[in-house]
């Protein structure tokens, strides 16, 4: 009886580990699904814009597009994840009529999902210099923090502390080529990751085309030395008021494939823009989705 009482509580915590450690790989999977600073027009084009992303959506993507033209923007937005029950708030304003462009942006994300409830704020502030009217370099002083409710015993950890981007882009005749780095302090988390993002892309008469390539140092260190996000996206103004967008984006780390797609409707005051990118296979499923109004200040 002593030995087989023992095989059978050998077999139970064998199965409790087993069970643990799935657990932990799924929300390790699951963490890097979907980060707050993914706007409306981002969505749509699978994420393929660090190298066009100007105006509003460079304060997210790469802050040398907020030096790109001479404009004064602003845009709100909010965002859902369906699969983590995630919410996400977004202002940002950006004023590029002065000599030293400078932009603000807040974004706020609750996860609702019980395996990782957590509230995620990451708040920005911008300075981009233009360059001879064809490029500009950027820099993104930024603050994030994330609280994991105190149930939750595998989460990545806490964060609360200061980082920053840095940025340029230059665009030749229809050509455009952008690089980033983020969160340069290395701040070793998930939704801070240390990386680099290079992009490059054409105008195409009234549309743009861009593929970009990721790589990640520091979401996924204990599993693999690097992740490699790749991702191609492109947008098309139609009766100079609507825009389709469209894109495919793949993750090495973990293994997912999916699609973006999204429409919005501009013109010389306002822009309203939807986004949606839908994981098609691969170590991770989810809907995002998103929903902007921005208005042309001038």
């Amino acid at each position: 009886m002593g030995v087989r009482a023992t095989r059978e509580r050998l077999l139970v915590v064998a199965a409790l580990a087993a069970s643990m450690s799935a657990s932990v790989e799924a929300q390790e999977t699951r963490v890097r699904g979907f980060g707050a600073e993914r706007t409306p027009r981002s969505l749509g084009l699978a994420d393929a814009a660090v190298a066009s992303g100007i105006s509003t959506t460079g304060v997210f993507l790469n802050p040398a597009g907020v030096g790109m033209g001479s404009v004064f923007h602003t845009e709100a937005w909010y965002g859902f994840a369906k699969d983590l029950d995630r919410h996400v708030f977004g202002v940002v304003a950006v004023d590029s009529t002065t000599p030293i462009a400078g932009g603000l942006g807040f974004a706020w994300a609750y996860t609702g999902l019980p395996a990782e409830e957590s509230n995620f704020y990451d708040a920005r502030a911008v300075l981009a210099l233009p360059l001879a009217g064809i490029a500009a370099i950027g820099v993104n002083m930024r603050y994030v923090r994330v609280d994991y409710a105190e149930a939750i015993p595998h989460s990545p950890g806490a964060l609360n502390d200061f980082t920053l981007d840095a940025g340029g882009i230059v665009q030749i005749d229809r050509f455009f080529l952008g690089v980033v780095g983020t969160n340069l302090t290395d701040l070793d988390h998930p939704l801070a990751p240390l990386a680099l993002i290079v992009g490059a892309g054409m105008a195409l008469g009234p549309g743009r085309l861009e593929f970009d390539a990721a790589f990640d140092w520091s979401s996924y260190d204990e599993v693999e030395p690097m992740g490699v996000k790749y991702a191609i996206g492109g947008e098309v103004l139609l009766l100079e008021m609507l825009v389709l967008r469209g894109g495919y984006r793949y993750e090495d780390v973990p293994d997912v494939h999916g699609i973006g797609a999204g429409i919005g409707y501009v013109d010389r005051h306002v822009a309203l823009d939807f986004g949606f990118q839908q994981d098609l296979s691969g170590d991770r499923s989810d809907t995002r989705l998103g929903l902007s109004a921005r208005y042309f200040v001038r």
